[in-house]
């Protein structure tokens, strides 16, 4: 009679564990070869629920396995080895199960195969070194075409002079609104394997035939007396010729799209008084471009065509000199080709201390770097870490940044006047900065007065910045301007607009503020003070460990600006993304802050006297940073336009 499952579970005795193996090594039986398309249907069914059920419970899916294999008649019996169906006590998931014995020993023997792996691994890791990726090279600017462009050059194997020159030449052209070849500035070169640093100073100089007494009448009638004889061609061909290793790329062939700032800044300027030939130039039908209009400036890549085949002399004392001279003129200027043919670029040593272990690296005078390391070596004292309570620090870094600022406003050219130099002595002298923080007192906000003598601050003005470094080993930081927006806003017929730099002079009734600096009275042949302020750090110690570049745009705001993220990396020992993002503080008549600053802050800040406003934007900060073989770039996330990119490479 067939074998009847139903009788035979339930006749059979309690169950009993199986031998999972023996009930999968069962040989085929007849009758799988031969059921009908319905029992197909019911076993497949019966599958399914045998499948379902063995996931939550592994026993009833060992019995139910047991049932459904077994053969349907006694001849089957008869036919088949009833030995692998024999019942047994052992227990598949019990340690004494002999599979369980195998896979344990399989297991143990790839563990232990695996760690002798990664033993041999480590050795032949810690003997031959890793391979790793380097970051070489990082470019920061204000603008993301200047910075691929100089990020090009690097690719190109230029040197990092190179890369900063293209970038700045190309800032004077994408932005006109804050710098240009009708203008100045400053750079910084450190070199880190001979451990040498160069500031190149190419900062605008007076006329020689400029009066103090012709700044009294109205300079709107006469925008021409603002005109300082530009250095920028001179200070990036004077680069070349000591750091750099390609030709110069004529960076405005291929045109660019109006940034953000450049929109802004025109929409600003429209409905002011300016010259014809700005009108025509830069707002065509008297209408501000908007953001990601595509333009060229032909105009300026035929004089950078001109100056790459005859040289600077082409600038200086060329076609293009008397052509400047008469546009300068003609708005009631006295700039002269004399004027021209006499400027050079000249040749400094930094300022410099060191500062927690850090040499801290910027533009000596007239550029008010000194009066930042002064500024630091005020803050030294205090031993400024992540421990000390925030509303301290944020009083100290106000107070130290005030007397800074006074400290400035009594600097000046020191070719022309001794006195600065004795000034800068006392600035970066640590016994004097250690008398300065004596007067700070802890619960109290006074006026610069208490501090130090001061004279009027010439605010200084938006400015671009550059920042490179390079697989060279240079560090770059380039700061150049022409002044106010737009500078003089006069514009020869090649296309060169002026800077107003004569502006950065003291001279009385300036301001009805407090008295004019007489280190920065109006001489011709001068160069004025100013708030260009390339920054670099390096270890006070060997060659190992953090180098920093840092600049700022925004005039006196620099100071403050670079000084905090300068305590933000060194001290508190924050990342340089962290260090640009947070919010700063600048004190003029009131303590200014960022709006990032807390409200408790604000309170706590307030309680110490010091009188609070708040501003959207006091400073862009940008920079550059790099720790052993690793260069990082960052930007300000406070710019719309600004760039970073980063180098990266395999050994």
């Amino acid at each position: 009679a067939p074998f009847d499952v139903k009788a035979s579970q339930d006749s059979s005795p309690a169950y009993s564990p199986v031998d999972y193996m023996s009930i999968t090594s069962f040989p085929r039986l007849p009758e799988d070869e031969m059921v009908s398309g319905e029992n197909v249907i019911k076993s497949r069914k019966d599958d399914d629920i045998v499948l379902s059920e063995q996931d939550t419970d592994p026993d009833l899916f060992l019995k139910s396995a047991r049932l459904q294999r077994l053969p349907s008649s006694a001849s089957d019996l008869a036919s088949n080895d009833i030995a692998s169906l024999r019942e047994t006590t052992k227990d598949p998931f019990n340690e004494g199960c002999a599979c369980q014995r195998d896979g344990l020993t399989v297991i143990i023997t790839a563990c232990l195969t695996f760690a002798a792996g990664v033993t041999v691994a480590l050795i032949m890791q810690i003997y031959f070194g890793d391979p790793q990726v380097f970051n070489r090279g990082a470019v920061v600017t204000d603008a993301a075409l200047c910075t691929a462009l100089g990020f090009e050059v690097l690719g190109k194997q230029g040197s990092s002079v190179d890369a900063a020159i293209t970038a700045a030449l190309c800032l004077g052209i994408v932005h006109p609104h804050t710098s240009g070849i009708g203008g100045g500035g400053v750079m910084l070169v450190h070199d880190i394997r001979n451990n040498e640093t160069r500031v190149i100073d190419f900062r605008e100089t007076a006329p020689s035939a400029i009066r103090e007494e012709m700044l009294y009448a109205n300079l709107d009638l006469n925008p021409g007396l603002l005109v300082g004889v530009p250095g920028v061609l001179s200070g990036m061909h004077q680069a070349h010729q000591l750091y750099g290793s390609l030709v110069w790329y004529n960076v405005a062939r291929n045109g660019f799209n109006v940034t953000h700032d450049l929109a802004e800044a025109l929409a600003k300027v429209k409905d002011q008084n300016m010259s014809a030939s700005f009108r025509d130039l830069f707002l065509p039908n008297g209408q501000a471009p908007f953001s990601g209009l595509f333009t060229r400036r032909l105009d300026l890549a035929a004089i950078l065509d001109a100056v790459a085949v005859k040289g600077i002399s082409e600038f200086y004392s060329g076609n293009l000199t008397q052509e400047m001279t008469a546009a300068v003129q003609a708005s009631g200027g006295v700039l002269t080709e004399v004027d021209f043919g006499n400027y050079s670029t000249i040749l400094q040593q930094p300022a410099e201390i060191t500062y927690q272990g850090h040499h801290v690296m910027a533009a000596p005078p007239p550029h008010a770097g000194v009066a930042l390391v002064a500024a630091l070596n005020i803050l030294e004292g205090y031993n400024i870490t992540s421990q000390v309570p925030r509303n301290s620090t944020y009083h100290w870094i106000a107070e130290a940044v005030k007397i800074a600022l006074g400290l400035a406003s009594r600097l000046g050219d020191p070719m022309y006047d001794a006195a600065v130099s004795e000034i800068v002595s006392k600035m970066l002298s640590k016994s004097q900065a250690s008398l300065l923080r004596q007067m700070i007192n802890d619960s109290e906000a006074p006026p610069v007065s208490h501090y130090t003598p001061s004279f009027t601050l010439e605010k200084g003005s938006a400015a671009a910045q550059v920042i490179v470094m390079g697989p060279d080993d240079h560090i770059v930081s380039v700061m150049s301007s022409i002044n106010k927006p737009f500078g003089s806003r006069i514009v020869s017929p090649s296309g060169i607009l002026f800077n107003s730099q004569i502006l950065d002079f003291s001279w009385p009734n300036k301001t009805n503020s407090s008295l004019p600096n007489p280190h920065n009275n109006l001489q011709s042949g001068k160069r004025p003070i100013s708030f260009l302020m390339p920054t670099a750090v390096r270890p006070a110690v060997g060659l190992c460990g953090t180098y920093l570049a840092v600049g700022s745009s925004n005039g006196d705001r620099a100071l403050s600006g670079i000084i905090q993220v300068l305590m933000n990396i060194l001290s508190l020992r924050n990342n340089m993304s962290d260090s640009l993002a947070y919010g700063r503080l600048h004190p003029q008549l009131v303590l200014s802050l960022a709006a990032e600053f807390l409200d408790e802050d604000v309170e706590l800040l307030q309680a110490k006297g010091h009188k609070v406003e708040r501003k959207e934007l006091l400073s862009v900060v940008e920079g550059t940073r790099r720790t052993n073989d690793l260069i990082i770039g960052v930007k300000d996330p406070r710019s719309a336009d600004a760039s970073a990119l980063t180098m990266s490479s395999m050994p």
